[in-house]
């Protein structure tokens, strides 16, 4: 490792000369430049995203929107398509540039290293993109609130399918009439709800129920709790209308695209016999939060972006090392570069960038997430873009360790058969 950091050290202008001409020759003659790094990562997603989480409906956690989702994926994508390109470029990167290995004195140790910090900088290209979509979603575009009504589908022969509410009858000395209220995706801070009360039925006299919950930070919804109140006075059936009136911060999702989403409740409160005397509800009504969702995370940023520069070099030194291994194993063996085409579609699919590793600890072989350094790499990436967390530091702590050991030993393999390699090209 010690022979690779001198050398470019030595050689650093040569090296960046490198890096420049690679970075140009990308996209030379194309009228978008380095926009496609934004845009190819971006047609991946919305492939991956209609797999996954449309057709296969994958989640990290229950309390995660559509957006969430899209941007936990991306974030993979990002990483990995610079990992994926420079393993893919770097294994053939001897064979290549073989007329100035051949002819000058060349370290030829800087080709490898070039294609992998090219690849780098190209995906901090598409990483403001990631920044922009945290800082909109999570602080700007704060997520509406809704009433999820039941409701049943009505089929017509002949016609369009209808969605009509499912009726809702409650006795006087009826149990606690739950009524769900729910938030589109889980927010960063606590969302506060304005209810209004109407109908046949009396509130404080036929029922008691709150004019304001509260939404609890990171929840996806809560339960209003309204407590039917029994009296002796034979009234009829009442209904309990309960409508939102306004919500802040947020405002209210729009009715129509899903049956289920409405800003109001109605409901058919029975008129029962009168109570025994000195009967009174055992509750005067209120919210009660759904189960939190302890696995879910609000976006969010924070300081943790600092550690930007040393995720770059953690990756740096990782994929280095497999790239100066790869580069003098294609040397010897030509079909390197075609089994490192299979091998990192292989590795794709088993790092958790589109489904979430837990479902693959549940499936047994959890072991696998144990031993692939891009699962810590791409977590811990995950960590500082989108939740504003610090990350994990056994992952940082295992992935540097590993990244110096590969790297001592891939570089020493590398200077070992530097003499050799212009023989063989």
């Amino acid at each position: 490792m010690i022979l690779v950091l001198r050398s470019f050290l030595h050689n650093r202008r040569l090296l960046w000369d490198f890096v420049k001409r690679d970075l140009r020759a990308r996209y030379v003659g194309s009228s978008m430049g380095f926009f496609w790094s934004v845009i190819f990562p971006v047609v991946n997603l919305v492939v991956y995203h209609f797999v996954f989480r449309t057709v296969l409906n994958t989640r990290w956690s229950d309390s995660q929107g559509a957006t969430e989702v899209a941007l936990v994926m991306l974030a993979g994508i990002v990483v990995w398509q610079a990992f994926a390109e420079t393993l893919t470029r770097s294994s053939s990167s001897l064979i290549d540039n073989s007329n100035l290995i051949q002819k000058v004195v060349f370290p030829s140790e800087l080709l490898p290293a070039f294609l992998v910090k090219s690849s780098l900088i190209n995906m901090m290209i598409g990483v403001p993109v990631l920044l922009i979509a945290v800082i909109w979603f999570g602080f700007v575009d704060v997520p509406r609130t809704y009433m999820h009504v039941p409701h049943t589908t009505v089929q017509h022969e002949g016609a369009p399918d209808t969605h009509a509410r499912i009726p809702v009858l409650q006795h006087e000395q009826g149990d606690v009439l739950r009524v769900p209220i729910a938030i589109e995706r889980g927010y960063r801070g606590d969302v506060r709800v304005t209810l209004e009360y109407s109908g046949s039925a009396e509130h404080g006299k036929d029922f008691l129920g709150p004019t304001q919950i509260l939404l609890p930070a990171t929840a996806r919804g809560v339960d209003l709790l309204i407590q039917p109140l029994p009296d002796d006075e034979v009234e009829g059936d009442e209904e309990i209308i309960v409508r939102i009136v306004g919500v802040e911060p947020g405002g209210l999702a729009e009715v129509g695209e899903i049956p289920q989403v409405q800003h109001d409740f109605r409901a058919t409160l029975l008129d029962d016999p009168a109570p025994p005397p000195g009967a009174a509800p055992a509750f005067a009504g209120g919210a009660e939060p759904r189960m939190r969702d302890e696995g879910y995370k609000a976006l969010s940023l924070s300081w943790s972006l600092l550690l930007i520069p040393l995720m770059l070099l953690l990756q740096f030194l990782f994929t280095l090392s497999l790239a100066y291994f790869l580069s003098v194993l294609n040397v010897f063996l030509r079909d390197t570069q075609h089994l490192v085409g299979v091998g990192v579609v292989v590795w794709m699919f088993c790092t958790p960038i589109f489904y979430p590793a837990h479902l693959v600890e549940k499936a047994g072989y959890g072991w696998l997430m144990q031993i692939n350094p891009m699962h810590w790499i791409i977590e811990c990436w995950r960590q500082i873009l989108l939740y504003g967390a610090w990350p994990d530091l056994l992952l940082v702590l295992r992935t540097g360790l590993l990244s110096v050991v590969l790297l001592t030993l891939s570089g020493r393999f590398f200077f070992s058969q530097k003499a050799r390699i212009p023989d063989l090209l």
